[in-house]
């Protein structure tokens, strides 16, 4: 139940962020912040994980951010997002089990409601973290959390800044922060941390008044676009230090635009991984052959377009599957950026839940 709250706060961000109306950006110009945290990991897998857990986090984080005039049609479709680049540092409170937390990731800042004085914003931000401190079958046998030094970092943020000057705003605000490394090296379990954060914002440029730029929004169409991809991926089972092995997925969605700031669509994916029979065999379960392992799954997708770049959301169930250890629910979050007309760089994480199962690398062909 934890998860599927969890998961409703999010959607609930996404869908309030994006249909949400104001006037344009105000100020732009470059600005630099700093923020405090406090929160803790949220226990959401297993009991084992509740022994990790000592104590509250404390964090700190360094923000470089850009205030752009709207000047180009996806940011006036978005009253001109903030962008920038985040620092972040988490003291676990388990130095000989979790050590800290450090992560370096580019983010968007969507307003919600914009003024001289005040303003709301839901961040996307996604990077990397590295965590100095991770799974040994000798010394750290307990951490089943984190196996790798080098982590995906995914940071989902509801802040509120109030301006005391045109060159400096307090801010405070709710977020959820998870690394992972996509099952590429076991364990895998993942770290969230919810925390509450407080800061101040300076602007380190003169910060200018935007002008306003109207573009109207002619890109809806009843039209359906389509979309085939094919990514790759690799995963390594349970125990660690086990086998790694390869995953192949060939994916459609049939999208239509809704308008020039997103696109709905429903799709169907074939996947082959090899881990589920290994998984299986475990289970002493043998497949007649290897094709027996193909999983079939039906999909909705929602994707936020931002110029070339897209944030593929989806949600999908499977229709065919030999191997239901992960449940019948997965869903996919990522990174999509259209080079072409037709070609499509696709780097998207397939998730059970908010349980990392592998990273996704390939191309896209749209027609």
């Amino acid at each position: 139940m934890k998860k599927i709250k969890l998961l409703i706060l999010f959607f609930s961000f996404i869908t309030f962020s994006f249909y949400s109306k104001g006037q344009d950006s105000i100020r732009k110009g470059s600005w630099l912040s700093v923020d405090l945290h406090y929160g803790f990991i949220l226990p959401l897998y297993t009991s084992s994980m509740n022994i990790l857990i000592q104590g509250h986090v404390p964090a700190f984080e360094v923000d470089y951010i850009n205030k752009p005039a709207c000047t180009d049609n996806w940011l006036s479709a978005y009253h001109c997002p903030e962008t920038g680049i985040a620092f972040f540092s988490a003291y676990l409170n388990n130095p000989a089990q979790l050590g800290n937390e450090y992560g370096i990731y580019p983010f968007i800042n969507f307003h919600l409601k914009r003024s001289f004085h005040e303003g709301l914003y839901f961040r996307i931000g996604m990077g990397l973290a590295y965590m100095p401190v991770t799974y040994t079958r000798l010394d750290n046998h307990k951490n089943d959390v984190i196996g790798s030094h080098i982590n995906a970092m995914f940071n989902f943020r509801l802040n509120y800044h109030f301006y005391l000057s045109d060159h400096t705003r307090l801010e405070a605000g709710l977020g959820l922060t998870h690394c992972s490394n996509g099952a590429f090296q076991t364990p895998n379990l993942g770290i969230n941390l919810v925390t509450a954060n407080t800061g101040i914002t300076y602007s380190i440029s003169s910060p200018e008044k935007c002008m306003k730029h109207d573009y109207p929004d002619t890109v809806k169409s009843k039209k359906i676009e389509h979309e085939l991809f094919l990514v790759a991926g690799g995963s390594e089972i349970e125990p660690p230090g086990g086998e790694r092995y390869p995953e192949v997925t060939v994916s459609y969605i049939g999208f239509r635009k809704l308008s020039r700031k997103s696109k709905l669509g429903l799709g169907v994916d074939v996947f082959y991984n090899q881990a589920n029979i290994a998984r299986l065999k475990v289970d002493s379960i043998t497949l007649k052959n290897n094709l027996q392992d193909v999983q079939l799954g039906f999909k909705a997708a929602y994707e936020i377009t931002l110029g070339n770049l897209s944030l593929p959301l989806e949600m999908g169930g499977y229709a065919y599957t030999k191997f239901t250890g992960n449940g019948s629910i997965y869903n996919r979050i990522g990174l999509r950026y259209y080079t072409h007309k037709h070609i499509i760089a696709n780097v998207t994480l397939l998730t059970h839940f908010v349980k990392a199962d592998f990273i996704e690398w390939g191309v896209g062909y749209k027609f």
